[in-house]
């Protein structure tokens, strides 16, 4: 069997390679949809809208198969995914936005995109080489459903054709189409964009047709956020064939920063990518180098960049419903280029290259669009995303390793409460390494921090089921619903103290819970993940407590010796021991617009991430009681730096 597979794909890729020169090298050249400067920055939302039939599985449950011997979709069955049980909608579909600080943030512009395959309604395969139609008609496709967030009723979308294959000799085996349509008015009418959005009756061929079917939407957005670093950002739209013959889309109108890091995104959307076809590539240049280098991230190779997925910098868009990994031809994705000491775009530059290319696959590109930083910035950002591995920090003993959410814990409805003990192992902790898994996730109707998670449930009543058990047990529960699929998350403990957590994960609740759990951190950017791990029990010598008669309120002095340095009060955040803790911490406070620094005591190498030093006692109670004057809310201590032990007697009275 896998031979066979293996077979058809050879001769498939021969082909492509046979067939590539034949498609038009650019079919609507890319025209500016969208351009200008943001204080800001952009973001992508989008899912596919139809998905494989087989003997297990329906369209609406997601396909997972990332294996070399993974199917192409011309080897399914495929068919529209419906998952809104709503019978004015034939296919429909959903994703997440999610915004942190959502209060902040104002929308500037958001485009809708969909595109698919679609040469008639219905195919299927008589012979190795034969598709002929089941249902020869082809509608309309310039106009969808939109329903947005908090909203039960879908809203009708008129868009502008950019594409249609239907007719032309060199696409008609396929007729892709895209289409285009701007629903700024719409978000920026909503008291909050973030949430779920759905999209239904997008069309696309069902069954099986030559070249396989594909189909799926993709929201861009720009908003505004004047905490944020400026950005230049600019959208094109059009339609190209990808082939062995260069497509080039030129950014220009921009410049950026004289000097330090240049940091630039890249979102784009394409038709028709294979996972397990190689050869398609996207390349990028600046005007100072003539020298194109292949892009690539976690996800997506550098001779493999369309690969049927939808990803955010390095990981798998998962806030989406269903959220197939491998989304059988629609490929939608945003990442930050890798920029590491300026080697791909450097400062002052003012037109850069977007490049495509394939001596294999065969893809359609029809959005692309760039942002770059072009002021400088209160912060420094970060794009942990960008690394080539997960984000890890240390904390206490442990190493933290952040990951997306995924359900592993997801009980089929069937499955009661009874089934505590079906897992006793823990399976989210490498005691060997002491790293810890913590899972990541936005959900936009549910409270921030750190949640146990216990199980995952599709229905509401499996949930409360649980949840009653286990207080039978004398166990403490609760629930939230992942609005996005309706999931059930039955947690155990909640808490903004992320090593507090990591002591109760560990310790298995105090040693009164015995089945599985794991770690889940909800609507916690990078800054706020490193922020909290890193926080450590101070490392100090001699504590001193403090009780101000009139405040009526404790605090605590650390007292220290660290030779060659001036006398003083220091009003400190946070102390590390590593060293890209500390700057990681420091440039999360830069981004709140404080003006933090760090004193190092070379006894020990600890790192001292402060906010104020000042000559006596006094100003530092101040400092310290009115929260730097009510401009940092997180947990300070008073560091006394060679003042002979000085500071303030108790006061008991």
């Amino acid at each position: 069997m896998n031979a066979k597979i293996t077979l058809r794909k050879i001769v498939l890729l021969t082909m492509l390679l046979v067939c590539a020169t034949n498609f038009a090298q650019l079919s609507v050249p890319f025209k500016i949809r969208y351009q200008g400067f943001v204080k800001g920055d952009m973001t992508i939302i989008a899912n596919n809208i139809v998905n494989r039939v087989d003997f297990t599985s329906g369209p609406n449950e997601p396909y997972y198969n990332l294996t070399s011997y993974a199917k192409l979709n011309d080897e399914f069955d495929m068919a529209y995914i419906d998952i809104d049980e709503d019978e004015s909608t034939f296919s429909s579909s959903s994703a997440e936005l999610y915004l942190d600080n959502s209060n902040r943030k104002k929308i500037v512009y958001a485009g809708l995109y969909w595109s698919a395959t679609y040469r008639y309604n219905t195919g299927i395969q008589k012979s190795e080489k034969k598709f002929v139609p089941t249902d020869a008609s082809r509608g309309t496709f310039s106009s969808v459903k939109l329903k947005l967030p908090n909203n039960e009723k879908y809203i009708d979308i008129s868009g502008q054709v950019l594409f249609d294959g239907a007719g032309k000799n060199e696409f008609d085996e396929i007729a892709p189409y895209a289409v285009y349509a701007d629903i700024t008015d719409y978000l920026k009418a909503l008291s909050n964009a973030s949430g779920v959005y759905s999209v239904a009756n997008v069309k696309a061929t069902q069954g099986i047709i030559e070249g396989g079917v594909s189909a799926g939407w993709t929201i861009f957005v720009v908003y505004e956020d004047q905490n944020m670093s400026g950005k230049f950002v600019t959208s094109y739209d059009g339609f190209a064939g990808v082939t062995d013959k260069s497509t080039d889309i030129v950014f220009n109108g921009f410049q950026t920063l004289p000097e330090g890091n240049v940091r630039a995104k890249i979102a784009c959307a394409t038709l028709e990518g294979d996972n397990n076809l190689l050869g398609d590539q996207l390349l990028f240049s600046s005007n100072e180098s003539k020298f194109f280098t292949p892009l690539s991230t976690n996800i997506r190779k550098d001779n493999n960049f369309f690969n049927s997925s939808i990803t955010i910098e390095n990981q798998n868009f998962i806030n989406r419903y269903p959220d197939s990994k491998n989304t059988l031809g629609y490929d939608t994705c945003l990442f930050t280029i890798p920029n590491l000491n300026n080697t791909i775009i450097g400062n002052n530059i003012k037109e850069a290259t977007l490049r495509l290319k394939s001596n294999g696959d065969r893809c359609f590109m029809f959005f692309t669009a760039f942002g770059v930083e072009v002021t400088p910035s209160t912060d420094e950002i970060i794009y942990a995303a960008t690394d080539d591995k997960p984000l890890k920090v240390a904390s206490k003993n442990n190493l933290l390793k952040f990951i997306p959410a995924n359900k592993d814990f997801l009980i089929e409805d069937y499955r009661t409460s009874s089934s505590i003990n079906r897992n006793r192992k823990n399976t989210f902790i490498d005691s060997k390494n002491n790293i810890i898994e913590v899972q990541t996730a936005s959900i936009s109707s549910v409270t921030s921090g750190y949640y146990i998670i216990a199980n995952i449930f599709k229905s509401e009543q499996s949930a409360i089921e649980f949840v009653t058990f286990l207080k039978s047990k004398d166990i403490e529960a609760d629930f939230f619903t992942n609005i996005l699929n309706n999931y059930r998350y039955v947690y155990l403990k909640k808490n903004n103290d992320l090593n507090e957590i990591v002591d109760l994960y560990l310790s298995k609740l105090d040693d009164t819970y015995e089945d599985r759990i794991q770690i889940l951190a909800i609507n916690k950017n990078n800054n706020d993940l490193i922020a909290d791990a890193s926080k450590k029990e101070l490392p100090s010598k001699q504590v001193v407590t403090i009780k101000e008669s009139n405040k009526k309120e404790l605090f605590d002095v650390q007292i220290v010796s660290i030779p060659n340095e001036p006398r003083g009060y220091y009003i400190v955040a946070n102390v590390f021991s590593v060293s890209e803790n500390s700057v990681n911490f420091f440039n999360s406070l830069k981004a709140k617009g404080l003006t933090p620094k760090v004193l190092i005591n070379p006894m020990n190498n600890y790192k001292y991430v402060y906010l104020k030093k000042v000559e006596n006692e006094q100003e530092a109670q101040a400092l310290y009681l009115s929260k730097i004057n009510n401009t940092y809310q997180g947990k300070l201590w008073i560091l006394s730096v060679n003042n002979n032990n000085s500071l303030i007697t108790d006061n008991d009275d």
